[in-house]
């Protein structure tokens, strides 16, 4: 090792541990989908290559060296006078290697293994560099880190072949924190320097799984507005910090980010309570709808699911009875009166149509009737999937019977009943209105008009039954779109939560489960252009759409027992496979977060450690209870 060179380590950007980390790039070897012995089909990579790092072993070295670390090497692509050009690693498996145990053969005399393996345990105690050496798995993340005179860097996109014998360098906690959040915590306007946990003072997400054996605490910020536009999952086995990330992320949108709504599908009915120091703010305007409507608090916090730790806690009731007095509690309840949507107006003019295939002046009458539908739509802007108002059927009834006299329909048709029968329709709106005099509940419409209002800015639909919260989330979802087409805003942005996905972008394709996936998969190929954004949270992919998955911008790993979850996770976001099985690992609440565009650097994964959500709660309780 060239000691002189080592001398010469730039500290601002770069660690060598105290002295203790000597190491050199020993090998570059080429890397192919299927190389572990995979499907190929389902196994991703994002590098083409992988590097092999040996190191002069420190007994203190492996309690230092953590997977996701990021290494830098000199690579062959050329610098200018005062500058230095890197290719950035990330460390995907750490191990060390003794020079004995390595030769040590099955066949040899069993006595003498025995004594290699027992001198062994105490040479690792020692610094014997001649007997053992630590050995490391890179992946290249196609970054080259250019640095110039005083540390002043910038990144350079792409893949670099680096110089095999040189020197390695770790990059130091600074730098990391810089390539992470600079550029992000300009827009914010937030100090990285001075992080906290507290969700109501800070914006982070959580800190990065780096350099914990010395406590430096390195922050993680997303940009939340890219976030949200661009769509994000959250993927992870039960008991891994599923629900409590999901409400971690959207307690810091709800405080921290101007211009937003937020739309909650739980069909678990758990973020009343996960969300409970939110709902009960008197400065959040919020509207909790129910599956059934409830008469008073016991009934409340029996409905609420909650941690095993809060299920017999009564300080919880003070946050629940907030909710109550502020009057952001409803729930939903179906229409007995059924009042048809323009669209199965159309549809009934259509199959009027077929009917009269034969009779011009029949179709004739149709079509004036369908144009005076589609205008009133359009004028209105409207959608198709909305039901009709009293309004509307006044024109119909008078536009009906118009044509039918225009073009001369025979008064016994079917055609003549129908256009000669749509005043019947205001009967229904009737019903309905004398219902709702003595009922509070809220119909698709009421929760589309809650969209609506400026002042809502959360709507959680806690809704166990699958058929009743898919039929809404349907409904929802194609108004959103279509009026924001029709609209051409994108601001306030919009997010559409679906928590236990599986339920909604179902990989079926009959049924309700079909028809909701194409809808929710139609929203997120489409909704980032009109500022409506999707998140996405499960336990398990393999029950889910592919197509929708790919529209992700940006995902959030945690453990996935299932090697095939795991795989489709590598081929649909090119996370390389060996750095994903970090995940296996994980302890509740520690994540791979990897982005395309809402994190500091593009589609780097990173593993970072959420901030634990349950403490907001405990605050709140604490302080109401």
């Amino acid at each position: 090792m060239n000691k002189q060179e080592d001398k010469a380590v730039n500290t601002e950007c770069f660690t060598d541990f105290d002295g203790k980390f000597h190491a050199r790039l020993a090998a570059v070897m080429p890397r192919y989908a299927g190389d572990d012995g995979g499907d190929s089909k389902v196994t991703g990579t994002s590098a083409r290559y992988q590097c092999r790092v040996k190191i002069e072993y420190q007994k203190d070295l492996m309690g230092l060296l953590e997977e996701g670390m990021l290494l830098a090497v000199k690579n062959f692509k050329h610098a200018d006078e005062g500058t230095e050009r890197f290719t950035l690693m990330e460390i995907s498996r750490v191990w060390p290697e003794h020079f004995g145990l390595s030769g040590l053969s099955n066949h040899g005399y069993y006595p003498m293994q025995f004594e290699i393996i027992e001198q062994s345990e105490e040479d690792w105690q020692t610094d014997d560099k001649s007997t053992m050496m630590i050995q490391i798995d890179a992946i290249p993340i196609n970054y080259d880190l250019i640095i110039h005179h005083g540390c002043k860097f910038e990144f350079a996109k792409g893949f670099s072949y680096p110089v095999v014998g040189s020197s390695i360098y770790i990059l130091n906690s600074e730098m990391i924190n810089r390539m992470y959040n600079q550029k992000i915590a300009a827009q914010l306007g937030v100090d990285t320097k001075h992080t906290v946990e507290d969700a109501r003072v800070d914006q982070r997400l959580g800190t990065i799984k780096m350099f914990e054996t010395s406590e430096t605490k390195i922050p993680i910020y997303t940009d939340f507005e890219k976030l949200i536009r661009y769509h994000f999952g959250v993927f992870a086995f039960t008991g891994g910090g599923k629900s409590n990330l999901m409400s971690n992320v959207l307690r810091r949108i709800m405080l921290h980010m101007d211009e937003k709504k937020i739309v909650i599908f739980d069909i678990s009915c758990e973020y009343a309570f996960l969300l409970l120091d939110v709902l009960a703010d008197p400065y959040v305007k919020a509207k909790l709808v129910l599956e059934h409507r409830i008469g008073d608090l016991d009934q409340f916090f029996n409905s609420v699911a909650k941690p095993r730790e809060y299920e017999t806690d009564l300080r919880t009731r003070t946050g629940l009875r907030a909710i109550m007095t502020q009057g952001k509690l409803s729930y939903y309840t179906k229409p007995k009166q059924k009042i048809p949507t323009y669209a199965q107006i159309m549809e009934e003019l259509d199959d009027q149509r077929k009917e009269s295939s034969g009779k011009g002046h029949y179709v004739n009458a149709i079509d004036e009737i369908h144009d005076t539908v589609r205008e009133y739509v359009e004028e209105q802007g409207l959608s198709e999937n909305q039901e009709v108002s009293e309004g509307f059927v006044s024109l119909l009834d008078e536009a009906s019977r118009l044509a039918v006299e225009k073009f001369k329909v025979h008064d016994k048709s079917g055609l003549y009943a129908w256009a000669t029968t749509r005043c019947t329709l205001s009967d229904l709106f009737k019903k309905r209105s004398e219902k709702q005099d003595c009922d509070e509940g809220l119909t698709v419409e009421g929760i589309r008009q809650l969209l609506e209002d400026k002042d809502t800015n959360l709507v959680v639909i806690s809704i166990s039954d699958p058929y009743t919260i898919k039929e809404l989330a349907m409904a929802l979802t194609q108004d959103l779109l279509v009026r924001r087409k029709r609209r051409f805003t994108v601001k306030p942005y919009i997010l559409l939560v679906f928590d236990e996905a599986q339920e909604f972008i179902s990989s079926k394709e009959s049924g309700i489960d079909g028809r909701c996936s194409q809808h929710v998969e139609t929203l997120l190929r489409q909704g980032r252009k009109y500022g409506l954004g999707v998140c996405i949270a499960t336990q398990r992919l393999a029950y889910l759409n592919t197509n929708a998955l790919q529209q992700l911008h940006t995902y959030f790993v945690g453990t996935l027992p299932r090697p095939y979850d795991r795989m489709l996770v590598s081929d649909t976001f090119m996370i390389d496979k060996g750095i994903l099985e970090k995940t296996l690992e994980f302890a509740p609440g520690e994540w791979l977060l990897s982005s395309y565009i809402a994190t500091g650097m593009e589609n780097v994964p990173i593993f970072i450690k959420a901030d634990n959500a349950e403490k907001e709660i405990e605050k709140y309780l604490s302080s109401n209870g």
